[in-house]
């Protein structure tokens, strides 16, 4: 019988994920910017800051001219 510590135990648990977050830890990140700069833009103020604008279409692969489209 093989005998596991419960700290054995809980790292050989799955990783819990977490997409959402990531993406948006990830685009902070990226940018130099809060998570909160990030929640805005996904909810459609655009950033100032050019370099973001490249950064998002990057990261999600949707043209920069479409990241806003209605």
């Amino acid at each position: 019988t093989v005998k596991i510590t419960l700290k054995g135990y809980y790292n050989g648990l799955p990783e819990a994920t977490h997409p959402k977050t990531d993406f948006i830890n990830e685009v902070a990140s990226l940018a130099g910017v809060s998570t909160a700069s990030v929640r805005n833009w996904i909810m459609g103020m655009k950033p100032q800051n050019p370099q973001h604008v490249i950064i998002l279409s990057q990261v999600t692969g949707i043209p920069e001219d479409e990241l806003w489209k209605e």
